[in-house]
């Protein structure tokens, strides 16, 4: 199955990301099949610059690796918590695991700001907007 872009909205900050629909099928049919899904940013302050979102579905581990081995920019799982984590600097050496399920590729420095703006006051809204072309 082809990879497939999703957008993302983070208060105002437009991203888009790249699922890796072959490698997380489960997770990433998740995401996809429920747009307009939103969630209360947090920042994962004892992880490094790293923000996440709860969602209200569960899924399983796929694509598993270790969370410290997570690039600045990767779309991430974590499957124990239901939430949806987008490294956008510096993170730590994190042993837990964690499913890689995709790429930021559109809005990287917008991204940093809302990272920086969440480190200083969490509570801003994450909206998958729905699949993009």
């Amino acid at each position: 199955m082809a990879n497939k872009k999703i957008a993302i909205t983070i208060d105002d900050t437009r991203i888009v990301a790249e699922l890796y629909v072959d490698k997380a099928p489960e997770i990433c049919n998740m995401i996809l099949s429920n747009p307009g899904q939103r969630a209360v940013v947090q920042h994962a302050k004892l992880n490094g610059q790293l923000i996440f979102g709860t969602l209200p579905y569960p899924c399983g581990f796929e694509n598993k690796c270790r969370g410290g081995d997570l690039d600045m920019f990767d779309l991430a799982y974590y499957p124990p918590r239901c939430q949806l984590c987008i490294p956008y600097g510096v993170c730590t050496d994190e042993p837990l695991p964690i499913s890689r399920i995709g790429r930021i590729i559109e809005g990287k420095e917008a991204l940093q700001v809302a990272g920086i703006k969440n480190w200083l006051k969490q509570g801003s809204i994450m909206t998958i907007v729905g699949e993009v072309e």
